[in-house]
């Protein structure tokens, strides 16, 4: 279990920091931003940087505990990416309007 590593780090420590992280950013969101948004675009920009977060402890998590974990792991992750960049791009055309 704690023999996986990521830069010498267990990789459930790095699930654990996630969730942190996405605990952190379900309270710190650009509300500022969110005010004018609505629909799809309010949902991203509120949701889509702590989704992440916790797509990528899942991530962590199923790398460090399961049998298989790189392969299952591996898709989670891609998809954390996929998250954020959508996140990004909402957020980044958000500022232009």
């Amino acid at each position: 279990m704690l023999e996986n590593k990521l830069l010498g780090i267990p990789l459930v420590v790095w699930g654990i920091v996630c969730l942190a992280l996405t605990i952190v950013w379900v309270l710190v969101w650009p509300s500022e931003r969110v005010a004018v948004a609505s629909g799809l675009r309010f949902v991203i920009l509120r949701w889509f940087h702590a989704l992440t977060w916790l797509l990528l402890a899942v991530a962590a998590f199923l790398a460090a505990l399961s049998s298989g974990g790189a392969g299952r792991a591996r898709p989670v992750a891609q998809l954390a990416l996929v998250v954020y960049l959508v996140f990004m791009a909402t957020f980044i055309g958000s500022s232009t309007q």
